[in-house]
């Protein structure tokens, strides 16, 4: 009997060992800490937030803001025409401000692609411009010598297949409703158009270094890994790019691996974050302003000294900062932001050995 009990106990001891191990995949601590180890020497990037909410200009949550049906959302996809992008002045621009790597914004919440996918006509090659914005900007920033990651949404609020949910523009307050709105729609479909999309850009643009997720909010009403097909799309991801760094936000904490990083945002980390009972890797993000998208009117910038203060305080935490622009719809940086980089440049040329 008492060998029994202690064989119990000893199970309900490592139950939460056992948890805490729970990985996806057979990688060793050093393993990892050799294909993070660019992005942790590297400290600084850019996020560039750029779609068709730039036309409006005021959010790029503006379709859900507002309440804006498909049909009213159209004008911004018949006149998109960045006729002023100059990738390499983007590249330029973030190299000078002392920036290693950038992320753009593939796809948004709102459905459009800038890229050339073969899965739908909603992206920017079908519109004015006629061109894939993400291969210029891989082409722009790998010739300036910086990293290159993409920014893909899980969430797809043009997609005929994506179920209404409590963070869609349609969204009701009686989520009795949901059953009846949702007739006909097929998430399974648009899961698998969410994996082929993901497929394309890790496939058809090279090296990309870093892949950045958004994102899960599981519950009622709400969409989580199931939904998204977690598990297998960061196996995919890991396939086809296997030195690929992976955000957090695929729903996956369970699993010790189920992201390379961990991203809080738009606040200041007080210490290194802890999870699984250890220290991880973590990038905050933020915004120049209190827009990710281009924001004409919005006018809460940061300052020159509380970015650097960002920038030092989480750097001296182990962290990463990616920071935010928004192009406007001709495909230009902000006078503001411009010269919010130039400032931070300046610091940067030299300063830079200390981050």
């Amino acid at each position: 009997m008492k060998s029994l009990i202690f064989s119990f106990l000893l199970c309900v001891a490592l139950v939460p060992a056992i948890a805490q191990s729970k990985k996806i995949f057979n990688e060793s601590e050093a393993e990892k800490s050799k294909r993070l180890a660019w992005w942790q020497n590297d400290r600084f990037g850019m996020f560039i937030h750029w779609g068709l909410y730039a036309l409006p200009a005021r959010h790029e949550w503006v379709k859900n803001q507002e309440r804006i049906t498909d049909s009213a959302y159209q004008k911004y996809f018949d006149n998109f025409n960045p006729d002023l992008f100059q990738p390499k002045e983007w590249a330029k621009m973030a190299k000078e401000a002392g920036m290693k790597y950038a992320v753009l914004t593939s796809k948004h919440h709102e459905g459009f692609c800038l890229f050339d996918s073969r899965h739908t006509d909603y992206k920017s090659t079908k519109t004015q411009a006629k061109r894939d914005l993400v291969k210029e900007f891989v082409d722009a920033f790998r010739a300036e010598g910086l990293k290159v990651g993409f920014y893909y949404s899980l969430i797809d609020w043009h997609h005929p297949d994506f179920t209404i949910d409590r963070n869609h523009p349609q969204r009701v307050a009686d989520a009795k409703n949901y059953a009846a709105l949702n007739t006909g729609k097929d998430m399974a479909k648009y899961r698998d158009y969410l994996h082929k999309q993901v497929a394309e850009l890790l496939t058809n643009y090279g090296k990309i270094d870093l892949m950045w997720m958004d994102f899960s909010y599981p519950g009622a009403d709400g969409k989580g890994k199931d939904d998204w097909g977690s598990l297998e799309l960061i196996k995919m991801v890991r396939k086809l790019q296997p030195a690929i760094i992976v955000n957090d936000r695929l729903d996956l904490r369970e699993y010790e691996d189920g992201g390379d990083f961990v991203t809080p945002e738009q606040y200041k980390v007080a210490e290194w974050p802890v999870e699984h009972g250890k220290r991880v890797p973590w990038e905050t993000c933020q915004t120049f302003s209190g827009s990710w998208g281009y924001y004409r009117d919005e006018n809460t910038w940061k300052d020159n000294k509380q970015l650097l203060t960002l920038l030092i305080e989480s750097v001296s935490k182990g962290g990463n900062v990616l920071l935010n622009v928004g192009p406007t719809a001709r495909g230009t940086f902000d006078a503001r932001a411009r010269k919010a980089l130039g400032k931070m440049g300046e610091w940067m040329q030299l300063n830079s050995r200390s981050i």
